[in-house]
């Protein structure tokens, strides 16, 4: 592996373990972002120099998440694992979810509790306001990002 794919790879380490997930797992996602064709186990655990094990543990943890999908291979035992078609979209509309799920409980805990304090509700309905906005924002964005990639891949078909 090159210098410069290592770094990269490193570098993905270092950004999922600032998301909370281990950076084995980032280190592998960021190996199957680059890499043309999906990959075992066997071929992860050696290009990373980590053991099999940590692979196998990790790449279902991703797999799990919708981050990776394990695929196999006519004739072959072993699983495979690379990186979605389309995964920004699927990883922006989880996160719209989470989103519009804490949007849900905040706007509860405004209408149930026993909230007298201005300054508490008024930071509540902030929140609601913000997470409200934002989860609107995001999927318009996130539509038209959807129509422009379906514009660019009938382009791409045509010219096939």
């Amino acid at each position: 592996m090159d210098l410069q794919t290592a770094h990269f790879i490193e570098r993905m380490g270092l950004a999922l373990e600032a998301d909370g997930l281990p950076r084995i797992a980032g280190r592998i996602f960021g190996l199957l972002l680059v890499s043309e064709d999906a990959r075992s186990l066997d071929d992860l655990a050696r290009e990373l120099r980590v053991s099999k094990g940590s692979v196998s543990t990790n790449a279902r943890m991703l797999e799990q998440r919708a981050v990776l999908e394990r695929i196999s291979r006519p004739g072959d035992r072993r699983d495979y694992y690379r990186v979605p078609p389309d995964l920004f979209s699927h990883t922006m509309a989880q996160r719209v979810a989470r989103w519009q799920r804490f949007h849900e409980a905040i706007g509860a805990a405004r209408t149930s509790l026993p909230i007298r304090s201005p300054e508490v509700l008024e930071r509540l309905e902030e929140y609601q306001e913000a997470y409200a906005f934002m989860s609107q924002v995001i999927t318009e964005a996130l539509a038209q990002w959807q129509a422009t990639r379906g514009d660019r891949l009938a382009k791409v078909g045509a010219l096939g």
